[in-house]
C-alpha cells in the first residue's frame, strides 16, 4: 500500500512540473482543427430569446459585428488566393477555406434573420421594430460582401483553367484595390461595433473611401483599354483582371450601403 501511495505521488508530481511539455506533444499528434472554420456557432444568440424583446435586439446587434468580421476574414483570404500559386496546395486549401467559410456565411445569415424575425413577434416599440428591419438589411449586405469574396475565387479559378497570366502591373493595381476595401470594411465594422454612437466624421470617412474604390475602379477600367490596345498584356488577362476589380468594387457597394442604413436608421444617434 505505501509502495503504491508512494509511486502515485512521485507521478503526479512529474506530471504537475511537465503539464506543457504533454500538452505540446498532444497538440503536435491531434492537431486541432480551426473551430471557425470547422463549426457553425453563433456566439450571442445562440441559447435563444430573452424574455425582453429590445434586449434580444441588444444581442443581434453583437451577433452582426462577429458576422462581419468573419467575412473581413475573407477579404484576406480573397487577397491572398490572388497570389497563390495556381494548382498548387496553398492554392487549392485557401479556395476550400473560402468555399467553407462562404457556406457557413449564408448559415450565419438566415440565423441572424430568423431570430430577428423572432424578436419582432415580441412586444416591441416603433423604434424597435424600424430598428429590427434595418438590421435585416445590414445582415443582407454582409452576406452579398461574402458573396462576393467567394466570387473573386471562382473568377481565379476561371483564369487558371483558361492558361491566363497576370502580370505585376495588374497584381499591383488588384493589391491597391483590396487596401481601399479593407479600409472601408474596417470602417463599416467600428460603426456596427456601437451603432448607437455613430459619429457624423466616421460615416464622411466611409464615403470618402467609398469615393475612392469608384474613382480607382473607372481609372483602372480606362488604363486596361490602353494597356490591352498597347499590347502591355493579353485581351485575356484583361478581361479577368477587370473581373476581379469589378467584383471588389461591388464590395464597396455593399459596404456603403450598410453605412447609409446606419445613417439613415440611427440618425439621432449621431454626434
Amino acid at each position: 500500500s505505501m509502495f503504491h501511495t508512494v509511486f502515485n505521488l512521485i507521478n503526479l508530481s512529474i506530471m504537475i512540473w511537465l503539464t506543457g511539455m504533454y500538452v505540446k506533444i498532444v497538440e503536435k499528434l491531434i492537431p486541432a482543427k480551426h473551430k471557425e472554420d470547422e463549426e457553425f456557432q453563433l456566439k450571442f444568440i445562440s441559447a435563444g430569446l430573452l424574455s425582453a424583446s429590445e434586449l434580444n435586439i441588444a444581442q443581434a446587434e453583437k451577433e452582426m459585428t462577429v458576422y462581419a468580421q468573419r467575412v473581413q476574414r475573407m477579404i484576406d483570404m480573397a487577397e491572398n488566393l490572388v497570389h497563390s500559386k495556381e494548382k498548387s496546395e496553398e492554392f487549392s486549401q485557401l479556395f476550400s477555406r473560402l468555399e467553407k467559410y462562404e457556406e457557413i456565411s449564408d448559415r450565419m445569415e438566415i440565423e441572424i434573420a430568423n431570430y430577428l424575425n423572432r424578436c419582432a413577434e415580441g412586444r416591441l416599440s416603433n423604434e424597435g421594430k424600424l430598428h429590427i428591419a434595418a438590421m435585416l438589411n445590414i445582415v443582407s449586405e454582409i452576406e452579398s460582401i461574402a458573396d462576393c469574396c467567394f466570387g473573386c475565387a471562382k473568377i481565379l479559378i476561371r483564369k487558371q483553367e483558361s492558361g491566363v497570366d497576370f502580370t505585376e502591373l495588374i497584381y499591383k493595381n488588384i493589391d491597391t484595390m483590396f487596401g481601399y476595401l479593407k479600409e472601408a470594411m474596417t470602417d463599416m465594422i467600428e460603426l456596427l461595433s456601437d451603432v448607437e454612437k455613430v459619429r457624423e466624421v466616421a460615416i464622411i470617412r466611409s464615403y470618402n473611401k467609398e469615393r475612392e474604390i469608384n474613382n480607382l475602379r473607372n481609372q483602372l477600367r480606362t488604363n486596361n483599354v490602353e494597356n490591352i490596345n498597347n499590347k502591355v498584356y493579353e485581351y485575356q488577362s484583361g478581361i479577368y483582371y477587370m473581373d476581379i476589380i469589378n467584383d471588389l468594387e461591388k464590395m464597396g457597394d455593399y459596404i456603403i450601403n450598410v453605412v447609409d442604413t446606419i445613417r439613415d436608421h440611427f440618425r439621432k444617434h449621431v454626434a
